[in-house]
């Protein structure tokens, strides 16, 4: 997994690109301490360019979710395609994420 991030008036916006399993959580956890060394409190995550998740990448989402919600953040997904889009839609968690 490679992030990219790109710093908004409205939100901080993290590009996540390839796979996001149970292997790519110490990156993950990068992510995360990026995210909140910004205090931002609102975060977009662009799911457009990752092509596989798991239940692990599932459950890093969440994680992001409820860390951003500690800090009265909000976390919200955008561009999830394909096998991507369909893991979060049995999963159910594309009204969780909704902004």
């Amino acid at each position: 997994m490679e992030f990219e991030f790109n710093p908004a008036a409205a939100a901080l916006r993290v590009t996540l690109r390839g796979r996001l399993t149970f292997a790519e959580n110490p990156r993950f956890r990068q992510v995360l301490s990026h995210i909140g060394s910004r205090k931002a409190k609102r975060v977009v995550i662009d799911l457009a360019h990752v092509d596989f998740i798991d239940s692990a990448g599932l459950g890093m989402l969440m994680h992001a979710r409820d860390a951003a919600r500690r800090h009265d953040g909000i976390v919200t997904l955008d561009a999830a395609r394909g096998q991507v889009d369909r893991m979060l839609g049995l999963a159910r968690l594309h009204d969780v994420f909704r902004g």
